[in-house]
């Protein structure tokens, strides 16, 4: 195991070399330009859409229709790549946009939420009680403004004035699922969308739902911060890749919801006080092959399989985030049988990186991993614990979760509106700048609020 050791050392090494790189880049950042004072008549509208690479504004393909969003772009300012966090998954991402705080920090490590085999298992981080540091919504809601959120990740249960959650029951598997939503929204604000919009229409997709009650919202209520998630994207990248007619085809529908949601804001007669962010999380990258790591732990007998080989305990958890994170109590000492398990995947060139908790620390992921391991280049790691080790996919298909700087998992970044300069490039930035980014164009000031400073090159000096 000398050679898996040196290996870990090396990548470990590298990535609190690149941490302490982007962090010292933070540091001489310049300052944000002075603005105006706190107002309740501004509004910044933010909308994130689920698994769009800068790459898709950035260099688009010829014939790409999306002239909604490069519209934003060539009017206003933007980033060629947002360099995210790890794992590169929805939930830890969405709310690292939100507070500026990397996963470590913030609560919020992958999508899902248990750390226990049988104990809740499939929950996700749906409530908002699981982040750790003040978000966006916080910070308006001291500042007595208000806030609204469509779909945002990790809100039930925030203090949004109009919240309108994403959450879902397991067993259904129906992201839409009204009765859930409902349960968990601001209390009557299910109701009265659907009465006011007439929802569900047929031939509907959720997106479109989701678009027209943000619109609703901001026609209505006006509110000083509205948070949107788009998420089609996401799905049909997964299902055929990113480079797929049916991605392609998918971003130009959500540019058309982008368009829908600029013209709420013209009909609420906010157009002269509007910010508006489009965001990402996470780029995408194909994939052709699945790999099973659990299938070696159980094999070790570090993992125990019923009848029909699914996990019911262990010595280890682990979770499949495309990454894969291992964990086991930091007492039981099990580094070295975790690592003669896992051995055939190095033997094989199944790992593209291993990071050890050092190197886990240093990226500001989940404290509470032992492990994590990065795929190859088309593969992604899986949960499943029985079966052959490499699974083909039948189909291509496309991924994300991996580590943030691998090629393709830019996440995007545009801003535009009256308070926001035009023909600004910002190149490459952190994720960790967009929270206290977006807090700037609310109006509001806290040099606490993030672990970055704003990126003040953006506005225009006393906008609004």
């Amino acid at each position: 195991m000398l050679i898996l050791r040196q290996r870990r050392f090396k990548l470990a090494a590298a990535a609190r070399l690149l941490a302490l790189l982007v962090v010292t880049a933070a540091l001489v950042s310049p300052a944000a330009a002075s603005g105006p004072v706190p107002s309740g008549e501004r509004h910044t509208v933010v909308i994130s859409i689920d698994g769009m690479c800068a790459s898709w504004y950035r260099s688009p393909a010829p014939g790409l229709k999306i002239p909604n969003i490069l519209r934003l772009k060539q009017e206003g300012s933007y980033a060629e790549a947002v360099e995210g966090v790890y794992p590169t998954v929805t939930y830890p991402s969405h709310t690292t946009i939100v507070t500026g705080k990397l996963p470590a920090e913030h609560g919020i490590y992958t999508n899902v939420s248990s750390r226990e085999w049988g104990k809740n298992t499939r929950d996700w981080f749906w409530f908002s009680k699981a982040i750790k540091v003040p978000t966006l919504w916080d910070e308006a809601r001291k500042a007595q403004l208000t806030t609204a959120a469509v779909s945002w990740p990790v809100t039930a249960g925030a203090p949004i004035n109009w919240d309108f959650p994403e959450i879902w029951d397991p067993a259904k598997g129906e992201m839409m699922d009204f009765a859930v939503i409902g349960k968990y929204s601001t209390p009557g604000l299910l109701q009265e969308v659907m009465a006011a919009l007439h929802l569900p229409q047929p031939g509907m997709d959720s997106d479109a739902i989701r678009t027209s009650v943000a619109a609703y919202l901001l026609k209505k209520y006006k509110p000083n911060l509205l948070l949107l998630h788009l998420d089609n994207l996401d799905h049909f990248e997964h299902q055929a890749g990113p480079d797929s007619e049916i991605a392609r085809t998918t971003l130009e529908q959500l540019d058309g919801r982008v368009g829908e949601i600029l013209a709420a804001v013209e009909e609420a007669g906010l157009s002269e006080t509007t910010d508006v962010f489009i965001v990402s999380d996470h780029g995408f990258l194909p994939i052709q092959k699945v790999i099973a790591p659990n299938v070696l732990l159980a094999k070790a007998g570090l993992l125990t399989l019923d009848e029909k080989g699914i996990v019911t305990g262990g010595k280890v958890f682990t979770i499949a985030t495309t990454s894969f994170f291992i964990y086991w109590p930091q007492d039981q000492h099990l580094s070295a049988a975790v690592d003669a398990a896992l051995k055939p995947l190095f033997d094989q060139g199944l790992v593209w990186a291993e990071f050890d908790r050092s190197a886990l620390k240093d990226l500001g992921s989940d404290p509470g991993a032992q492990l994590a391991l990065d795929p190859p280049p088309g593969t992604q790691f899986g949960s499943r614990a029985s079966g052959d080790l490499v699974t083909p996919l039948k189909t291509p298909g496309g991924a994300h979760g991996y580590f943030p700087y691998r090629k393709g998992l830019e996440a995007s970044f545009i801003a535009w509106g009256p308070g926001i300069k035009s023909g600004v490039d910002l190149h490459r930035i952190r994720m960790t700048a967009v929270g206290p980014t977006i807090l700037k164009a609310m109006g509001i000031d806290d040099p606490t609020f993030g672990d970055q400073p704003p990126l003040g090159d953006i506005f225009k000096a006393n906008a609004m």
